[in-house]
């Protein structure tokens, strides 16, 4: 996968700890924007949608789809519609 293996300094109860990033928003910056293009594709073949460019940050996936709320609820896939786009996970980056 071309977002693995890439170092995350994470915080938890024992302090910081470095493992791999998980989700778009745990990349560097300059990562961001091309794992949310790669993850627009993906996701957009997942749902049997057109593709946006890229998925928005800080906002559910569905607003990148031009959805309503209420049709991403009731979606399929709502789980993923209605995360964040900072929290999408690498897996949808292809």
């Amino acid at each position: 996968m071309r977002f693995s293996n890439i170092p995350y300094l994470a915080f938890g109860p024992n302090g910081e700890y470095e493992r791999d990033a998980c989700v778009i928003g745990e990349l560097p910056h300059e990562m961001r924007k091309v794992a949310s293009e790669h993850a627009a594709q993906c996701i957009a073949q997942t749902l049997g949608l057109s593709a946006p460019r890229r998925i928005l940050a800080g906002v559910p996936v569905y607003r990148s789809f031009e959805m309503r709320p209420a049709d991403a609820k009731r979606h399929q896939h709502a789980g993923l519609l209605l995360t964040l786009g900072t929290d999408v996970s690498l897996s949808h980056c292809g």
